[in-house]
């Protein structure tokens, strides 16, 4: 059973604008980082959201892309990929099944 966990984003930093977990064009968003301001890192004045992203094509595949280059699925794309994973679960479940029953029958 997973346990859902709480994060703190401080006060004073903006709030991201997507969630761990959501499915976006590019994949699923599977991390976040915040960098603040004036980061040596990112060479970067302002403050920015970063996401890590599980590319839908190649599940190996991670990528760390700003916040800008995020895009959302419209809610008939996310409800045609859901529906397309459920069918795919649906099959696995039935070959299950047909293993069980002849396990059962052996």
């Amino acid at each position: 059973m997973e346990t859902s966990k709480v994060v703190a984003i401080p006060n004073y930093w903006t709030s991201p604008k997507y969630s761990l977990g959501q499915r976006t064009k590019q994949g699923v968003i599977v991390g976040i980082q915040y960098y603040p301001p004036n980061n040596l890192l990112t060479g970067l004045c302002t403050e920015s959201w970063r996401y890590a992203v599980l590319d839908k094509n190649d599940l190996l595949e991670v990528s760390h892309l700003e916040e800008e280059k995020i895009h959302p699925l419209t809610s008939l794309e996310l409800r045609a990929e859901l529906e397309a994973e459920i069918e795919v679960y649906q099959g696995k479940i039935l070959i299950l099944k047909q293993l069980l029953e002849t396990v059962s029958n052996a």
